[in-house]
């Protein structure tokens, strides 16, 4: 049996440092899993997005690439699934109209690809045939490529695997969906460990439905599980041990 962490939509200096800890102390002191994975926007780089304002085009890249970097350093994952805020880091890389940003871009990609080796952390790209990982046959992780409040439903539809589930981040929402059809499959987004009431957002309705959170679970290749840690009262309701009972003969 195979256990798991996935956690998800850090957005760098926009992070929640209550989720953050959370995180690490679960997977460090209580879980101890044997695989990692981080589910993508480690990174905010609202600096080089599309139709940026000029404000945000002069804000510095810094603190948001450093906050990234520690995350890496403490989490410590083995697969890095890129999210669509860090791939605008790839793509200015890329193509960006100016040299100095490119150039730029270029080195902060060395970077990240260099941590990501001394990790020896797995790299998977923001594309929607290539960009999931999955844990044996039933269990798949996704950044995301749905928004909207029927995201985990086409999540489901497109990811799950027969009888098993894909776990996404991207919408920073903690939902569930099961899909009907032969052998079922269900979707689960598992929240964000970002900032909820992040400046580009807070005349959005979407936020109404945003948390912290992350997921954890077992495959043995038959079998899976999956389950929400969140904010609940005063802390975080997690549970320590997983098993699998055995009924019948």
């Amino acid at each position: 049996m195979k256990t798991y962490v996935f956690a998800t939509d850090l957005h760098g200096d926009n992070q929640s440092r209550d989720a953050v800890e959370a995180l690490l102390k679960f997977t460090d002191d209580m879980f101890k899993p044997d695989i990692r994975i981080f589910g993508g926007d480690l990174f905010d780089f609202r600096n080089i997005r599309k139709g940026v304002g000029a404000a945000e085009r002069q804000d510095s890249m810094a603190n948001d690439v450093a906050a990234g970097l520690e995350f890496l350093r403490d989490f410590k994952p083995n697969v890095f699934l890129l999210g669509n805020h860090d791939a605008r880091l790839w793509g200015a890389a890329g193509y960006h109209e100016s040299g100095i940003i490119r150039d730029a871009a270029e080195q902060g990609v060395r970077d990240i690809e260099a941590r990501c080796r001394t990790l020896k952390c797995k790299i998977l790209p923001y594309e929607s045939d290539k960009g999931y990982y999955d844990l044996g046959k039933n269990v798949r992780f996704v950044h995301g490529f749905h928004s909207g409040i029927y995201s985990t439903k086409k999540h489901a539809e497109v990811y799950a695997p027969p009888g098993g589930i894909v776990l996404h981040g991207h919408t920073h929402a903690i939902q569930y969906h099961s899909i009907p059809r032969l052998g079922g499959g269900h979707g689960m987004g598992v929240g964000c460990l970002a900032k909820i009431d992040m400046d580009y957002n807070r005349h959005q309705t979407g936020r109404l439905i945003h948390e912290n959170g992350f997921a954890y679970g077992f495959s043995d290749g038959k079998n899976w599980g999956a389950y929400q840690a969140k904010r609940g009262g005063s802390g975080w309701v997690v549970a320590e041990k997983l098993s699998v009972i055995k009924t019948g003969s």
